[in-house]
């Protein structure tokens, strides 16, 4: 089963989770704001039949599961597994999914009732948030980040995703102020380097052994430094696709496509 665009959109909307919690895994995806679904009703949140979820585990290390939104019957929903489907015995419990509901992405935990028939079936999540799906994904990337403060400080970090409007990183401390304007440098390895001013976006602090803060900005780029951004964009967004779409082990299913 080949995957669809939507699938590849939404691969590419999620950073590796690695062995992160799911309460930490989560707002890492809706680090650039959110708003919020309190005790939802069903048409409110936009989900129809076709569209491309991707659900976590609690187990450490799961890199999750692609599914198809399926239906709703009354105050639950179903997904169908777009690979091969786990065993009915296979116990759920409470996984983090991610639905991409255009123009939106959702992020949510959901309780799991049973599975059967080659469907999940989860009751209505009690607290959804949502944020516009860009029209230029963020894709996750590993490179170095240099920045210089106003105050002369120089820091160096870790890159995490990347898009042409804005990036986020992990940093070992916590030292820049949501606000703060820096000169940034960073490299897309083996697509290039660009330097521009960036505004600090949103700060959070999250599990990690080096690297315990991660931060997103937004790029101040000039008319010559959005084309040098676009460019390694695109860049690197190729190297993704061809990653999820031709990949020999696919993350999501275990399936070879």
């Amino acid at each position: 089963m080949p995957l669809s665009e939507d699938d590849t959109e939404l691969a590419l909307l999620l950073p590796s989770r690695g062995n992160l919690p799911l309460v930490e895994f989560l707002p890492l995806v809706f680090l650039s704001g959110s708003h919020e679904f309190l005790l939802p009703n069903p048409e409110d949140l936009g989900a129809a039949e076709g569209q491309s979820a991707i659900f976590y585990t609690p187990d450490s290390g799961d890199n999750g599961t692609l599914c198809h939104f399926l239906r709703w019957e009354g105050r639950e929903f179903l997904l169908e597994p777009a690979g091969p489907s786990l065993s009915a015995e296979t116990q759920l419990r409470k996984p983090l999914i991610f639905l991409l509901a255009r123009p939106q992405i959702l992020g949510f935990f959901a309780d799991w009732k049973y599975s059967g028939e080659g469907l999940h079936h989860f009751e209505l999540p009690t607290r959804v948030l949502a944020r516009s799906a860009r029209r230029q994904r963020r894709v996750p990337i590993e490179g170095n980040i240099l920045m210089r403060s106003k105050n002369g400080r120089t820091l160096y970090g870790k890159l995490h995703d990347f898009s042409p409007g804005g990036a986020s990183m992990f940093l070992d401390q916590d030292i820049l102020e949501p606000g703060e304007m820096v000169l940034v440098e960073f490299e897309i390895p083996e697509c290039g380097i660009c330097e521009t001013v960036a505004t600090i976006a949103r700060r959070e602090r999250i599990t990690h052994p080096i690297y315990p803060y991660l931060y997103g900005i937004y790029f101040q780029l000039t008319e010559a430094q959005q084309r040098k951004a676009e460019h390694l964009y695109l860049c690197k967004k190729a190297e993704q696709i061809k990653k999820v779409v031709n990949s020999a082990q696919d993350r999501f299913s275990g399936k070879t496509f």
